[in-house]
């Protein structure tokens, strides 16, 4: 089992814990994603395609299934960041697809800019094999995401038109529209 790591943050006194989650974490982790991820597709995908991704993805039986999976996986982390015993963002990992991905981080909107997404970030990089590549899709919209990503070590690989990167793993009949970028950590040397 891999230790907390503890971050101290901007407020007096505050420590971020980041740590494997456990399944009595799901109604925390679907209380920020409820938020967060309206918060950030919205303007993307639209409002009733982002409902259907938080109804699909953040229930409390499709979180517990989630992390009971990452949990019982050798090669997938869902990790949350914790702060006063209140869980303030997560992250989600795993390599059930064609490649290793990085499905999902996000942090309680009232928290974001605080180092959380970073704590969360630098903990899955230390926990990866050395030389562990892995991919993840960020929309075209969303350049500060974007940023986020190249700060911790990812690259542009190549866009990717339509939406079809969003409905992986989401019954919906026609993805949006939503051109993205498909990055890549670390970046290929070939």
């Amino acid at each position: 089992m891999y230790p907390r790591r503890k971050t101290q943050m901007t407020k007096p006194g505050a420590t971020l814990v980041v740590r494997t989650a456990v399944m009595a974490d799901a109604p925390s982790v679907a209380a920020i994603g409820r938020v967060a991820f309206p918060a950030v597709h919205n303007d993307v995908v639209g409002p009733e395609f982002a409902a259907v991704v938080v109804e699909q993805t953040y229930s409390i039986e499709a979180l517990t299934e989630c992390i009971a999976r990452c949990t019982a996986a050798i090669d997938a982390e869902f990790l949350v960041a914790e702060q006063d015993g209140d869980v303030i963002g997560y992250l989600h990992y795993d390599s059930e697809g064609p490649e290793p991905e990085l499905h999902r981080i996000y942090v309680d909107p009232g928290r974001k800019r605080g180092g959380v997404g970073s704590a969360l970030m630098r903990e899955l990089h230390a926990r990866l094999p050395p030389g562990r590549q892995y991919i993840l899709f960020v929309a075209e919209a969303n350049t500060d995401a974007q940023a986020f990503y190249q700060r911790h070590g990812l690259v542009v690989e190549r866009k990717v038109e339509g939406g079809g990167h969003l409905a992986i793993g989401i019954k919906v009949d026609v993805p949006p529209p939503a051109p993205a970028f498909l990055m890549r950590y670390p970046a290929s040397t070939t």
